[in-house]
């Protein structure tokens, strides 16, 4: 037995008291974000694991975690000795969560925290119960020291940032709702996504580590709008006063209170649910607008109980916000020349002193976070930064720590994934080094991740493509020799927003909500092959880039990717043996942009070296 097991067995005591048959834990907050912060880790409290998503099954007898392909390793480890079987999603021999819990719940009583699992999710695992029991958060009555919420002060984001007004973004989203078919004349939307609340608003905080945004709900009418945020009156800056209907109003702080003056309401999170019974006086013809794989299935249950109508539809500003305008692009490009020296300094470093001093993966992320942090107009990493030396490259999303951080001396591969959030931009960038001797199979596996990002990075494609359609573009240099990534090939980028972002991806399997967004001119997407080798190494290389347009002809619109990334691939990893002519040709082309480009951000000695790092193969 261990900690795990004993929650485990704690939370089945409960589960027995109250009827249940089957227990489900998800990844995820009110707001279904996926990176939540501590407060709402459940899975980790209860079973050990780590990672950023997952689903946790608890029956009388048994225990399952779910996790995906970049969470295979990891899991196995954080698991042992807990009693909880790991599924691998996306095996073939492994059901989604979703056909798992039916089957499980077929004709039994499932249990679930109602706050933090979607609508939509809660619907299709429910359909096969004889009953649903959704009110009481299990794991937050076993987890006595949880940490609480986090709540911190919200920010106005600048116009000449964000490139568009808050009134021209709900403007934009009252014409896309006008074309929706609403079967009532009346409507209030519900918008719970945190990135699409701050996206619209023009706001940012630091609720979530790593994603600037505000836990927040906010609801959109015809002639108004509110945000409803905490307001427990954190220090003096904070906005109290009264909306025109005398309710009392304490949330935002005076200066965006301000730049909203009487357009935008705001009102307190707690209290966003007691305005609706206002609503249901409206008119008989009213309805609540709100998408269900956003919104919680407990204010779902809010709004049905009182016999509200409810209509699903996909957050338009979800859409609206995964195509940069010119401003956003602008500022990006600027962020990203500036992190991308960041890295090419972390480079020279770690390659120039590797078995010269003391240097271990926590030394890396203290590198960056130094030399990200002498920027003006950097806030904080955009992620937990991922540096992996020889075997632990091998799980995707590792993360160092003062107690299992490798050694790292002059030889071997050190993998490192990192980022940043500036006031201008969000950066995600992958690199391999080459420490020093390294297998052929590493070389053969370093040089075909390169290749593999350098074909996408160069693949011109008609108008109306998604995703699905490009990822063989990656996939086709490691499929031809029997090879595969267990996740997929790039994910969208927020603009001083979430590193993940939709609703665009690269990824050759379809989502249980369909196919992803078709890939717009303004869309920024990763684009990020990788080879791993469980207890051996692991290898990924990482550019961000943005769809442009390429040509129009007879046949129809061409779109191209344009780079945003600007720093070597470690040519001490390539052999040439792997490379077609094409292939030489791409990557010599590569780096002589990278040189161009980043030549004057770099004093001189590393303009030599990265002269060097840069030369024709």
């Amino acid at each position: 037995m261990n900690i795990y097991s004993d929650r485990i067995a704690h939370l089945r005591k409960l589960m027995e008291q109250e009827g249940i048959d089957v227990y489900y834990i998800p990844m995820s907050d009110c707001h279904n974000s996926e990176y939540v912060g501590d407060h709402f880790r459940c899975i980790e409290f209860i079973s050990g694991f780590s990672g950023s998503a997952g689903h946790v099954v608890v029956t009388k007898d048994e225990a399952w975690l779910f996790a995906d392909g970049r969470y295979y390793i990891q899991a196995a480890h954080q698991l042992e000795g807990s009693g909880i079987q790991l599924m691998k999603w996306g095996q073939p021999d492994v059901p989604d969560p979703d056909t798992f819990l039916q089957i499980q719940a077929k004709g039994k009583v499932i249990g679930f925290d109602g706050n933090v699992v979607n609508t939509n999710f809660a619907k299709r695992i429910s359909k096969t119960a004889k009953n649903v029991k959704f009110q009481r958060d299990l794991v937050g009555e076993i987890w006595t020291d949880r940490p609480e919420q986090t709540f911190t002060d919200i920010w106005h984001m600048p116009v000449e940032y964000c490139g568009e007004t808050t009134e021209s973004k709900l403007a934009r989203i009252r014409a896309e709702l006008s074309k929706a078919e609403i079967p009532c004349e009346n409507y209030a939307y519900l918008l719970a996504s945190l990135d699409d609340i701050a996206w619209t608003f023009n706001i940012r905080a630091n609720d979530v580590p790593n994603n600037p945004v505000a836990y927040a709900y906010a609801i959109i009418q015809p002639d108004a709008a509110k945000v409803f945020s905490h307001g427990d009156g954190y220090g003096p800056n904070w906005y109290k006063g009264c909306t025109p209907d005398g309710e009392a109003t304490e949330s935002l702080p005076i200066a965006l209170a301000e730049k909203f003056r009487d357009k935008i309401l705001t009102r307190v999170i707690k209290g966003f649910t007691d305005y609706t019974p206002k609503w249901e006086d409206i008119a008989d013809d009213f309805c609540i607008l709100m998408d269900m794989n956003c919104v919680g299935y407990s204010v779902w249950r809010f709004f049905t109980d009182r016999r509200i109508q409810v209509v699903h539809i996909d957050d338009p500003s979800t859409k609206m916000k995964g195509v940069k305008n010119e401003t956003e692009i602008r500022c990006l490009k600027d962020a990203m020349k500036r992190d991308s020296a960041v890295v090419i300094k972390l480079m020279h470093w770690v390659k120039s002193h590797a078995g010269k001093i003391h240097l271990d993966e926590m030394s890396i992320d203290e590198y960056l976070l130094q030399k990200r942090s002498e920027d003006p107009l950097f806030m904080e990493p955009s992620f937990d930064t991922i540096a992996a030396y020889k075997e632990n490259g091998a799980m995707m999303h590792y993360e160092a720590t003062a107690q299992t951080a490798k050694s790292i001396q002059a030889e071997g591969m050190l993998l490192v994934d990192s980022g940043g959030q500036y006031k201008d931009g969000t950066t995600d960038i992958t690199r391999t080094f080459i420490l020093g001797p390294i297998t052929d199979e590493e070389k053969k596996a370093f040089t075909l991740t390169a290749v593999s990002m350098l074909r996408l990075l160069n693949a011109k494609f008609i108008d109306g493509c998604r995703g699905e359609n490009l990822d063989i573009m990656a996939r086709e240099p490691m499929w031809q020799v029997g090879w595969d990534y267990k996740c997929g090939t790039g994910h969208g980028v927020g603009h001083v927003l979430n590193v993940h972002e939709g609703p665009h991806n690269i990824r050759y399997r379809i989502g249980v909500n369909g196919p992803s967004a078709v890939l717009k001119e303004g869309m920024v997407v990763t684009d990020e092959p990788g080879v791993y080798r469980e207890g051996q190494y692991g290898v990924r290389t990482e550019n961000e880039l943005l769809v442009v347009p390429f040509m129009e002809t007879e046949d129809g619109k061409f779109l191209q990717f344009e780079n945003l990334t600007f720093i070597p691939i470690d040519l001490d990893g390539i052999d040439t043996a792997y490379l077609t002519e094409e292939d030489k040709k791409l990557l010599n082309n590569y780096h002589e942009a990278v040189y161009e480009t980043m030549a004057p951000y770099l004093e001189d000695e590393l303009k030599v070296w990265l002269k060097e790092y840069t030369r024709p193969v």
